[in-house]
């Protein structure tokens, strides 16, 4: 017979540090920084389950022993751990990390070095290039925008499944108000195409550009299968690009299309800009105690590969809506 998944995963179970242990009138309320557990219970079995609280709080023990000091709660503590380690209020006690493992905070700015020195090795991206000399054409100017436009329209669905497996409380709040602050921003991007004369109902057609795909494809994969991976690469697509907002609007003014096709696109930047996107990934990492090196390693590599991609995607809409016969917009009917 296997042992419960709760032995396999703790040796020794302790309350995080921080959380805070709170009697109330029809039960017990574990406290962690933005969140609560209410743990209802009847009158007679609050000192026992107050008892095994305060043990997994200040004298952590195996979960053999635990059982052994509170009989009474023998057959529910199992349970009990699971739940607690699902909203990140329990961990392991005593146990030594590996030398080469870092905390969550950590890993997001050895992530942010590692992406200003892939920037610094790579040659500057075309696309920003013709836009600095105010030279990219006025397709290349659409057609930047129908690609920002596919992104824009997948992210809710990405977040949405990340969101489904969120690995703690304060990760599940985090991503739904990130989530929130998504919601309908592709209507607002669509008027930017609407003032170049698209149709905005054959939008719902629209085929990206293989790289524009394959960085949606990527991140949905990131999100069901290595959300830390997921949660690790998003502040690539929200940093700041003041310098490059600026020479967009100069080069779309040169090539005579109105404010009715920038503004849009600068109000979606500044409103990520504004509230702090840029910063997500650390706010979703903030919570992990420990990442080890295998696991780095493997979003180094993905973090990396998403910015190839996204430097391919630069290419990719140069050389394509530069073409005399590029259909624009792409639409599968």
């Amino acid at each position: 017979m296997h042992a419960p998944a709760t032995q396999d995963l703790f040796r020794r179970p302790a309350l995080r540090p921080g959380v805070e242990i709170e009697e109330q009138r029809d039960g017990i309320a574990l406290l962690y920084r933005e969140q609560s557990c209410d743990l209802d219970v009847s009158d007679a079995g609050r000192r026992e389950l107050l008892a095994l609280l305060r043990d997994l709080q200040s004298a952590p023990a195996s979960v053999v022993e635990l059982s052994a000091a509170h009989p009474s709660m023998a057959a529910s503590l199992p349970g009990l751990l699971e739940e607690l380690d699902r909203l990140g209020l329990v961990t392991e006690a005593g146990f030594e990390l590996p030398a080469d493992a870092v905390s969550g905070r950590e890993f997001n700015a050895r992530l942010r070095n590692l992406a200003q020195r892939t920037l610094r090795k790579s040659s500057r991206s075309r696309l920003f290039g013709l836009l600095s000399d105010c030279a990219a054409p006025r397709n290349v100017l659409i057609g930047y925008a129908l690609e920002y436009y596919c992104l824009v329209r997948a992210a809710p669905g990405l977040i949405a499944s990340a969101l489904s497996h969120a690995d703690s409380r304060q990760n599940q709040r985090s991503l739904q108000r990130f989530l929130m602050s998504e919601l309908d921003h592709d209507l607002m991007l669509a008027e930017s195409l609407a003032s170049v004369d698209m149709e905005v109902d054959g939008l719902d057609h629209l085929l990206p550009l293989p790289s524009t795909f394959s960085l949606c494809s990527a991140l949905g994969v990131f999100a069901r299968q290595h959300l830390l991976s997921f949660k690790s690469v998003l502040f690539l697509f929200e940093m700041p690009g003041e310098q490059f907002n600026q020479a967009l609007v100069r080069c779309c003014e040169a090539q005579g299309l109105s404010k009715a096709f920038w503004e849009p696109l600068l109000r979606h930047a500044h409103i990520n800009d504004a509230m702090g996107h840029d910063d997500i990934s650390g706010e979703l990492l903030e919570d992990i105690s420990a990442i080890g090196r295998e696991e780095q390693l493997v979003v180094e590599k993905n973090l990396v590969l998403m910015m190839e991609t996204m430097a391919l995607q630069d290419e990719e809409i140069v050389d394509y809506y530069s073409r005399e016969d590029a259909l624009i917009p792409r639409l599968h009917l």
